[in-house]
């Protein structure tokens, strides 16, 4: 039965004080599994307060007072419920605090999670980091370290699941491990390692040999992949050597599963975690190992605040519990080869054995004139269907066409929520990828009422109606988010090419996966020039990365055709050389114009609904720094200038000193955020896009 709560010296109305009870007999699985207080609280003549951070985007703390019941749960890093004027909040206590005369009459905390263990003093000392570094507020960067909603009773389980990694058959993949075991190095002690491999399989072999060495030392290991489709293929490789002992943590988890798993972690019931971003938060007390798996992807950079990146954070762990970190990679983010060519991190390269890789061809399309395939392509096409092998043709855009044109008046239909073109899909329909906004594709221009439309450029709809067309014998299927909608299509996919169901693949970045690509004899870049020219300092790297990591997982003996209207690119003409040419010249144009990693970047992003109230905005943050000594860019309209019915205006703030720009952002920008209505604010330190 649940208490009644006291409404003295409390905001809560009885309206949300119901629903509150409501929601918490939803989440009682057993009795203890919370506490509520009831009355005022006297201890010994004492009253304890605490001071909470909240959720809240705010650099303030809460003094609460505890009540006597509660007192012997509260230490540091316990997480409680606590009235905040009309709403019930979930916090974290930072430390215990004496009553100031002359303050009036505090709140009394709710509840306090008693099976949710505290969080620790060095996961708090990691949270006081994200909050200064990526300048959030330090309850923002404690929920994101435990994103847990609510607590569970956790019943005991049967059998093996869930039990440490210990006593476990190795099996065939124990020997596969102990022959590769002797050359490879294991870091201990703090550090940072950056290790350069070029094949999947010897790279999950270095993981495995890297966790059974740290485990044989009695320590924990976190491994982190940048996508949850990579989880599957290494927790079956890895369960196969440790039955039952892995926690798995990713966003798709239940709230109850996902603190089932912290649960386990916290208890010491499992000593390796793997999982995706917030596997790093894994309250595991004995860590001597954290790997990133492809720590180029961008899919570590965290896209709400906190907007922290998986990498950084990593480092910082590793530097605050003074263990290594590994940084896996095919191709390294200029930042990590940046920091290895200056000796803060350590380069080992594992390339052993055959590395033979497939063969590229540039092909120029200047000289094909209005083809969609080139020759060369077309005929790399052809062959494969007599030796019934697949190709894949990769084209980074859904739809049938780019934008629709009227002939009459040269309009362009945009999106009206966004300042970006409709593309038209074959079913007649315009659609907005960025806000799902929809609509009938119109008979008449609604600007001139002309009748003569132009379907511009090039979407995988068209690629795929054009390539069924030439090649009328072969089995075409296409492959992006019109098409493939769960997981289990993705399967399906995947399976039918395993059985040769599949002759030619259209597909975007979806589809860029080793259960794809390794099928694939043949890869073709239908236009390489539409990732080249996006309005975006990284678009070169993002290339590089990509096109690599298409050659890097395609089957070893294939080809990758690139077609291109810039074939002297560097990002491109660098793929065919062995050597570093790439980040050589990359690093020198960075240099040279002030980007990262020579100069901190904070990007300051500015919202709103009315267009002339965010040009206002913006046009007074630049006169207010205009009188400090840092460089910034702008502040001018974002490359996508309004998104969701929201106008958008940017600035960039650069500097080598990354607290400098806190200080300029403490002075000059938060207050102005703060007397702003109707604009959004934000603020993103070490940007990865500007779009």
């Amino acid at each position: 039965m649940i208490q009644e709560l006291s409404l003295k010296d409390s905001l809560i109305s009885p309206r949300i004080l119901v629903k509150y009870e409501l929601v918490s007999n939803n989440f009682l699985f057993g009795q203890g599994s919370f506490h509520k207080t009831k009355g005022e609280m006297i201890s010994d003549g004492k009253v304890k307060y605490i001071k909470v951070v909240l959720n809240l985007p705010l650099n303030q703390s809460f003094t609460y007072k505890v009540p006597a019941e509660l007192s012997p749960y509260i230490k540091t890093g316990t997480k409680v419920l606590v009235p905040l004027k009309r709403r019930v909040l979930s916090g974290f206590v930072l430390e215990e605090t004496e009553r100031k005369d002359g303050r009036r009459n505090l709140k009394e905390i709710i509840k306090v999670f008693k099976d949710f263990l505290p969080l620790s003093d060095s996961l708090i000392k990691l949270g006081r980091w994200i909050s200064y570094y990526y300048y959030c507020s330090l309850g923002e960067a404690l929920h994101s370290i435990s994103p847990i909603q609510e607590t569970f009773r956790i019943q005991k389980k049967k059998g093996n699941e869930g039990e440490t990694l210990a006593g476990q058959k190795p099996g065939k993949l124990n020997c596969l491990i102990e022959k590769s075991d002797e050359n490879i190095f294991v870091p201990q002690g703090k550090g940072v390692f950056l290790f350069k491999t070029k094949d999947t399989k010897k790279s999950n072999l270095l993981y495995l040999s890297l966790i059974k060495k740290t485990l044989q030392r009695e320590r924990q290991v976190i491994l982190i992949v940048p996508e949850i489709n990579y989880l599957l293929p290494l927790k079956e490789l890895i369960h196969s050597h440790y039955p039952g002992g892995i926690a798995l943590l990713h966003s798709r988890l239940s709230s109850r599963q996902r603190y089932e798993e912290w649960y386990r972690i916290s208890r010491g019931e499992v000593c390796l975690a793997i999982g995706t971003r917030l596997a790093i938060f894994a309250p595991f007390t004995k860590l001597g190992l954290i790997i990133v798996e492809e720590e180029e992807n961008s899919a570590y950079k965290q896209i709400e605040a906190p907007r922290y990146h998986l990498r950084e954070v990593a480092i910082k762990r590793g530097e605050i519990e003074n263990f290594p970190v590994v940084l896996s990679t095919g191709s390294p983010s200029l930042e990590s080869w940046y920091r290895a060519k200056k000796g803060v991190y350590e380069t080992i390269e594992f390339y052993q054995g055959n590395n033979k890789s497939p063969y590229i061809s540039i092909v120029d399309m200047r000289k094909e004139k209005d083809r969609i395939l080139s020759s060369a392509l077309e005929e790399g096409i052809k062959k494969n269907l007599e030796e019934n092998k697949s190709t894949l043709l990769f084209l980074n855009r859904r739809g049938f066409a780019n934008f629709l044109l009227c002939l009459d008046c040269g309009k362009v239909l945009y999106c009206p929520n966004c300042n970006i073109s409709l593309t038209f899909h074959l079913q007649g329909k315009l659609v907005c990828h960025y806000c799902d906004y929809q609509e009938k594709a119109p008979r008449v221009c609604p600007s001139c009422k002309g009748r003569y439309f132009r379907r511009t450029g090039l979407g995988t709809e068209q690629l795929e109606i054009e390539v069924k067309k030439r090649f009328s014998k072969a089995y075409v299927r296409r492959g992006d988010l019109d098409v493939i909608k769960s997981s289990l299509l993705y399967k399906k996919l995947g399976s039918d090419l395993a059985d040769k169901k599949i002759d030619i693949l259209v597909g975007t970045q979806l589809i860029i996966k080793e259960e794809i690509l390794s099928h694939m004899n043949l890869v073709g870049i239908v236009i390489a020039d539409g990732l080249l020219n996006l309005p975006d300092f990284r678009a070169g790297e993002y290339l590089f990365h990509l096109f690599n990591k298409i050659r890097r997982l395609m089957k070893p003996q294939g080809r990758l055709v690139i077609q291109t209207y810039n074939p002297a690119h560097y990002a491109i003409e660098t793929l065919k050389e062995k050597k570093d040419n790439f980040y050589r010249i990359e690093s020198r144009i960075r240099k040279d114009l002030g980007y990262p990693p020579y100069l901190h970047w904070v990007r300051i992003l500015l919202e709103g609904s009315v267009k002339t109230k965010v040009e206002k905005v913006a046009e007074t943050m630049r006169e207010s720094l205009e009188k400090e000594k840092t460089e910034f860019l702008g502040p001018s309209s974002c490359p996508f200038a309004k998104i969701r019915g929201k106008y958008r205006y940017h600035m960039i703030l650069k500097n080598e000193n990354l607290s400098y720009i806190r200080e300029i952002l403490d002075k000059k920008l938060s207050p102005l955020f703060n007397g702003i209505q109707g604009i959004r604010g934000t603020v993103d330190v070490d940007p990865l896009q500007t779009m």
